[in-house]
């Protein structure tokens, strides 16, 4: 073998060698490549050392990149899981993208299994299709589900981006009934107001038009049941005034040591002159027994649970009122021989104006308003009203008070 060719075979041998070498870092690059990204990094040196630090360096790079975009994703879909509004990202064929739980929860969705799919393909409520097919989505939709009673949700469509929309689902339902409530009670004060109004006015026409041939008597009657209605209209506007004051605090301003047994005695003596010698009534008060509260919601709460049983009860009738302590609270109660209330009203009785029987109700000459005066004057105290009725056997009415404010010795 001449020179040349030795150094000839030596060169390709070394050139074998790196070309092996070469080979072997390639293989272990393309594995590491094609791995994870936490993959560990493969040991090597020279000029595939460099590159591999290089590309580590990349990979950490675009792996701390992909990191913070997946926590900025998952604190953007938190902040909508937090959001008081139901949220459903949908494409322009209104395919499902995703959704918050509240928004599943509306309308009855699944959030894995419903995605990808045409909303209108799972909520097939004619009024929501009839708004998606529209296309103009300037106003929002007030939907009221078929397949839930009594809901109210206010649906609104945004589009963003070159083919994306964004559905936004507001729960108006309490909203809505408190404009119910509300509406509901303009009428009813309007009622209440007008129908004393129209008996005065057309006392005090008749007096005018017929003034000269009218008798003493039926004037000074005229004159009488004008009066009447007109302190009807003073006690509805006192009543309303004490029901708009409770409701407006959270909390009793004028609250102090309120001694009841007093109070009670008060309160029966005004009844006794209502009842005028009618009915028997009977007191179980302890004398030492004092409440912390408000001493005017307190008369409030005693004296309209008191004068209703002597107005709903009938001659020869018995009243009881009395106080026990019952575990951690105090109970007020008025017994009645009352003509009762059937079943079916007893919820409904501390609403505003609810009324078992409106012509009896006027008769006494109540407002509608008492027992609403009492539900809220209790909650202030943070007790609450218990009614036990039976058909022309009689009622019960309780007020229970916490442990926290009595003081009895």
């Amino acid at each position: 073998m001449t020179f040349l060719e030795g150094l000839l075979l030596g060169v390709t041998g070394v050139l074998g060698y790196r070309l092996y070498v070469h080979r072997r870092y390639l293989n272990r690059m393309l594995r590491w490549i094609s791995g994870p990204l936490d993959a560990p990094v493969p040991d090597a040196s020279g000029v595939w050392g460099e590159f591999v630090s290089r590309m580590n360096r990349r990979v950490k790079t675009r792996q701390q990149e992909k990191d913070l975009l997946e926590s900025a994703l998952e604190q953007f879909q938190s902040a909508l899981e937090a959001l008081p509004d139901g949220v459903i990202f949908m494409d322009d064929h209104h395919r499902i993208l995703w959704m918050n739980a509240l928004a599943a929860d509306m309308m009855g969705l699944l959030p894995t299994q419903d995605k990808g799919m045409p909303i209108e393909h799972l909520v097939r409520e004619p009024d929501f299709v009839a708004y998606l097919q529209t296309g103009d989505y300037s106003e929002s939709l007030m939907f009221h589900p078929n397949s839930r009673n009594q809901v109210c949700y206010m649906i609104t469509l945004i589009s963003y981006g070159a083919d994306r929309q964004l559905l936004a689902i507001r729960d108006l339902t309490q909203l809505e009934k408190l404009e119910n409530v509300r509406r509901d009670f303009v009428a009813n004060v309007s009622h209440e107001l007008k129908t004393p109004l129209t008996v005065i006015n057309g006392f005090i026409e008749t007096l005018q038009t017929h003034h000269e041939t009218l008798s003493t008597e039926k004037r000074q009657r005229f004159l009488d049941l004008a009066l009447a209605q007109s302190h009807h209209m003073g006690r509805l506007v006192q009543d309303l005034l004490t029901l708009s004051s409770l409701e407006a605090r959270a909390t009793l301003v004028d609250e102090t040591q309120v001694k009841v047994k007093p109070l009670i005695d008060d309160l029966v003596i005004s009844a006794e002159a209502i009842s005028a010698g009618a009915h028997t009534i009977t007191m179980d008060i302890p004398e030492d027994l004092t409440i912390h509260g408000s001493a005017t919601a307190l008369r409030s709460i005693f004296g309209n649970l008191i004068n209703n049983a002597v107005n709903y009860t009938p001659a020869d009738g018995k009243i009881h009122i009395s106080w026990r302590n019952v575990a951690n609270e105090g109970v007020f109660s008025v017994q009645d021989t009352g003509i009762g209330i059937p079943a079916v009203h007893l919820p409904r009785l501390s609403e505003r104006f609810y009324r078992v029987d409106r012509g009896r109700s006027r008769e006494t000459g109540g407002t509608g308003l008492g027992l609403a005066i009492v539900k809220h004057a209790l909650s202030r105290h943070q007790g609450h009203l218990e009614i036990k009725s039976q058909v022309n056997v009689g009622s019960t009415f309780e007020a229970w008070f916490p442990k926290a404010r009595l003081n009895q010795s």
